[in-house]
């Protein structure tokens, strides 16, 4: 079984592209992958699936083509269409940059240093120039600026992202 501490959420399925299984992926302006990367993993049912791939190429900067092996027609690609898709932590570059990609922390614990845990990473808005987390805790949902200097600690091991928050933004 795929553990999601061992994957990077990297964007979803948009839609097929043409008629032989190709398939359009929104992903991050950010992301960065090292050449032999060999899968991608979809989340099917709540469940983390690996999928062989044929060809991954860019189609522009937050969309890529991807072809998975066995997936011929346009009619397979719909069980795909609105899917997640992650890459394996294994095949990630990281950014020599101070700012992270923040696509990695989908899925990850938000702890700050003073109100305690604010829930978990759902979603990136990174439509404006102002990246904004989804945070979520089950019951509330906050929208939190990413700021890197904010970032107190980053524990990989465990999915969790430590920030200082300015006074009063937690309780937002």
């Amino acid at each position: 079984m795929i553990e999601s501490s061992s994957v990077i959420a990297i964007g979803k399925v948009l839609k097929p592209h043409g008629i032989d299984g190709e398939m359009a992926v929104t992903v991050s302006p950010d992301l960065d992958w090292t050449e032999d990367m060999d899968c991608l993993v979809c989340s099917m049912d709540g469940i983390l699936v690996p999928f062989f791939l044929e060809s991954v190429r860019e189609k522009s900067a937050t969309t890529l083509l991807v072809k998975f092996q066995d997936v011929d027609t346009i009619d397979a690609t719909a069980r795909f269409i609105g899917v997640k898709v992650y890459m394996p932590r294994r095949f990630a570059v990281m950014d020599e940059s101070d700012a992270p990609a923040w696509s990695t922390f989908i899925d990850w614990e938000v702890v700050d240093s003073a109100a305690g845990s604010l829930g978990h990473v759902k979603d990136i808005d990174d439509s404006t120039a102002n990246v904004l987390l989804l945070v979520s805790d089950g019951d509330r949902e906050r929208m939190i600026p990413a700021n890197p200097d904010w970032i107190e600690s980053v524990d990989e091991r465990n999915s969790i992202l430590k920030l200082n928050l300015p006074e009063g933004l937690a309780d937002l």
